[in-house]
């Protein structure tokens, strides 16, 4: 009978993988994917993976656990002032009436000029315009990832084209979940001002 051998991470292959995302600080929690909500990725084609995570997954197998310590510039960014702006009151009216979903503190998709989707959090709300901060949820702040390798194996043709997970692993943006903001690292400097309303 032939012996099973166990695929390593590497370039092409498919891995889903569980992690939580703690202030290495405080050791407070932000963000997990638990065993029964994995993140997943295809390793040297997912492009949206933090590198500094995907450096420590490389080699790994199945059943391997991972550790790794991140600060602000190779996780989720600084805070940027450029990137709290305000935007017409307008793009967020439904029927000459603000969106009920627009509120201080909501989380809110809205559309860049290039057609990428970015979550902002609402700051402030007047009768002209509203002000949202789309930097990420945890930009300035050193985290560590802890997590463990669930799966590897040789992904198939439709999984080698460049797709976007859903979880923290995220470099910039996020997605429209606990972790913040529309995933990938799509180009945070979304001409200012041009945000489309949100949907």
């Amino acid at each position: 009978m032939e012996e099973k051998i166990e695929q390593k991470i590497e370039p092409g292959k498919f891995v889903k993988y569980t992690y939580k995302v703690s202030d290495d600080s405080n050791g407070r929690v932000l963000f997990e994917a638990p065993a029964e909500a994995p993140d997943v990725m295809v390793y040297g084609v997912s492009n949206e993976v933090i590198p500094g995570l995907v450096a420590v997954m490389k080699g790994l197998k199945a059943g391997d656990k991972f550790s790794v310590t991140l600060p602000p510039e190779v996780a989720f960014g600084e805070r940027s002032d450029d990137n709290v702006i305000t935007v017409p009151a307008e793009a967020f009216m439904r029927d000459g009436k603000m969106a009920e979903e627009v509120k201080v503190g909501a989380a809110l998709p809205m559309l860049t000029e290039q057609g990428y989707t970015v979550t902002g959090v609402v700051k402030a709300i007047n009768e002209h315009d509203v002000t949202m901060d789309f930097n990420h949820p945890f930009a300035g702040i050193t985290v560590k990832f802890d997590g463990e390798v669930q799966e590897v194996r040789d992904a198939t043709p439709e999984e080698l084209q460049p797709v976007s997970s859903c979880g923290c692993g995220c470099s910039h943006g996020g997605c429209d979940d606990g972790c913040g903001g529309g995933c990938g690292d799509h180009d945070h400097d979304h001409d200012h001002g041009c945000c489309g309303g949100c949907h």
